[in-house]
């Protein structure tokens, strides 16, 4: 019975070296992590991308933003006909 307790000690042993050498050491989570903030600072975003964040950051720009192009087209298109319409159901003209 002890020579199979004494086996597994012997295992325990080999498995915690393995277990420690495969952790990186310090110097190489330095190096890692200056290779991701590098990275991260050159790397390009797509123009797609960059709007996505805008609109999911701030709706409420997007929603002003989207409606005051729309009233500015609509008003070059028929006028400004168009914009009385909007006010009067608000009590304007």
């Amino acid at each position: 019975m002890t020579k199979i307790k004494k086996n597994k000690d012997q295992f325990e042993g080999i498995f915690n070296n393995l277990q420690e050498e495969n952790l990186p050491t310090n110097e190489q989570k330095e190096k890692m992590l200056n290779y991701i903030l590098t990275e991260s600072r050159f790397q390009e975003i797509p123009l797609w991308e960059k709007l996505d964040n805008w609109v999911t950051m701030y709706p409420w720009r997007f929603a002003f933003s989207a409606a005051a192009a729309q009233t500015a087209v609509c008003t070059l298109i028929f006028g400004t006909n168009y914009t009385n319409i909007f006010l009067s159901f608000i009590g304007g003209y």
